[in-house]
């Protein structure tokens, strides 16, 4: 079976590996940085050049042929919710606007979610945020700042990929759904909810199954992106009854579910017809860089070096009365952090950081009971780097929830994804 290359688009790094089908395993695997934020743009906007990207793919891409000769085919998954406008011939006319980006105020998205009803919010999977694609759509609309002529919005690692094929970007369900107007009863775009919203003079791309074809990269075939979320829990072989909580850069607590019903919850597609109920932007790797960042800004000790201090001091606590919260950016579990209940005794690393985990973990709790309140899960599976690294974190959050636990099968959870990704693809 011939080798396929995987790459993950991510948020903070762009991932590649040599995807070996026949004895499973990832080989070769390499990363680049993330191209940075654009500057001198206000501060709320948070937008990179898409060209960039490109170039960085395709020199890791570039990498894994010299290593690998005879590329079968390349999968790709990446981050979320973000977008680039296209021209029709696929060519970016903006740049690509990050899920990291808060142009949108709170006023002004409830402006636009106001006009749509709760059985079209019901429909579009209760997925609506203000940094997600559909309101900066909206925002961009109001002044006038849509491109003139044909323009169609599409992820990042869609565009990435139809440019790797001189081709049009198409996307995939757990993608599209992402930018906040896919119906999850038909999984084609709401024409009804983009009218209302004064959408319709954009093209919206063409929605295909998972493992479509977009076109071919060097010979080989290359196909649709799927959402990183929904590649990380393949990665992690979620099974039935099996409640994931993904702690990365942002951090998920999520279950399959047979139909899209959403109960007011929020509702992903998943695969082979399935769905994800799902709760997004838990604090995770995000809201602890504040603190590391805080720790380090006098000693300019490195990250690396942050963690392992930190890990040792942990160790060294076993308990504390100290309260934490890192909500410092919005989201289901609030949007501001804080310390309590300061004294001499438990002004420390291992304390400040035990209540943090401890803050986390409780997290955790609360929506895994709100997306499985009849508690069917019967065991908790931890992914993605934060989740890797700090063992007492997972201890912490399968207590809290009484769950037996397990550990995804590979640290690096979306590139093993894409490979069992690819092997149902050959399959088909």
């Amino acid at each position: 079976m011939p080798v396929f290359f995987g790459i993950d688009v991510g948020s903070s790094s762009i991932k590649g590996a040599v995807l070996d089908l026949d004895a499973l395993q990832l080989r070769h695997i390499h990363r680049m940085p993330m191209p940075e934020f654009v500057r001198g743009l206000p501060a709320s906007h948070r937008e990179v050049d898409p060209e960039a990207v490109v170039e960085a793919v395709e020199a890791v891409l570039a990498r894994l042929a010299r290593l690998a000769p005879g590329c079968g085919g390349v999968m790709l998954c990446g981050q979320m919710q973000g977008f680039v406008l296209v021209n029709a011939s696929g060519e970016a006319v903006s740049n690509y606007i990050s899920w990291l980006d808060q142009r949108v105020s709170p006023a002004e998205f409830e402006e636009m979610a106001a006009q749509l009803t709760p059985a079209e919010r019901d429909d579009l999977g209760n997925d609506l945020k203000p940094a997600i694609a559909l309101p900066i759509l909206y925002w961009l609309k109001g002044r006038n700042a849509l491109p003139s002529g044909d323009a169609t919005p599409v992820s990042l690692a869609d565009f990435v990929a139809g440019r790797l094929c001189n081709s049009m970007p198409v996307m995939e369900p757990t993608q599209a759904a992402a930018f906040g107007v896919l119906s999850l009863s038909t999984l084609g775009w709401h024409t009804e909810a983009i009218g209302k919203l004064g959408l319709q003079s954009l093209c919206w791309p063409e929605v295909r199954p998972a493992g479509s074809m977009v076109g071919t990269w060097q010979g080989a075939p290359c196909f649709a992106a799927v959402g990183d979320q929904q590649c990380a829990l393949a990665g992690a072989s979620l099974g039935e009854r099996e409640l994931s909580v993904n702690i990365g850069t942002g951090s998920q607590v999520s279950i399959i579910a047979d139909s899209a019903l959403p109960g007011g919850l929020q509702v992903r597609p998943y695969f082979d017809g399935r769905f994800l109920r799902t709760i997004t932007h838990i604090p995770g790797g995000r809201a602890l860089k504040p603190l590391i960042r805080l720790l380090t800004e006098i000693g300019a000790a490195s990250e690396e070096d942050a963690w392992h201090y930190i890990e040792a001091a942990v160790a060294s606590v076993p308990s504390t009365d100290l309260r934490a919260a890192v909500t410092f950016f919005p989201g289901p579990c609030g949007d501001h952090g804080f310390l309590e209940n300061l004294h001499g005794a438990n002004l420390g690393i291992g304390h400040v950081f035990r209540a943090v985990f401890e803050s986390m973990a409780r997290n955790y709790e609360t929506c895994a009971r709100r997306i499985d309140p009849n508690r069917a899960a019967v065991r908790v599976v931890f992914s993605g780097g934060v989740a890797r690294r700090v063992p007492l974190l997972r201890d912490l959050t399968a207590a809290a929830l009484g769950l037996p636990q397990r550990l995804s099968p590979h640290a690096e959870d979306t590139l093993f994804g894409l490979m069992k990704l690819a092997c149902a693809t050959i399959r088909v």
